[in-house]
């Protein structure tokens, strides 16, 4: 189910053309699981700067469908991430991960 920020978000983007939304819409979640799957990736290996790059394209994403709480957790994972803090990118990981599942709720 579409977040009450993000319909909004999406509305005012695109006026009336639900197709368009929904369409956007999918796209971002089938987007958002890909990305989330690299980040526990990035994290396993250590890799921070691609954790990093990993968390911008997620908080991009998250900005340009209006989804602000999967905006905030991926600024918390970019954080996390330039600062080479395992547990708290882990913490922003599952963040993520909860709030994807509720997206596709």
């Amino acid at each position: 189910m579409m977040k009450e920020c993000a319909r909004k978000w999406l509305s005012e983007q695109f006026g009336d053309a639900e197709d368009i939304i929904k369409e956007v819409w999918t796209e971002y979640l089938s987007t958002t699981t890909e990305r989330i799957e690299e980040a526990r990736a990035a994290l396993a290996a250590f890799d921070f700067p691609l954790l990093d790059s990993v968390a911008h394209r997620l908080k991009g994403n998250a900005l340009m469908v209006g989804d602000q709480p999967s905006a905030v957790a991926a600024i918390e994972l970019r954080d996390a991430a330039k600062a080479s803090e395992s547990d708290a990118a882990a913490k922003a990981i599952e963040t993520l991960a909860e709030l994807d599942r509720e997206n596709h709720a």
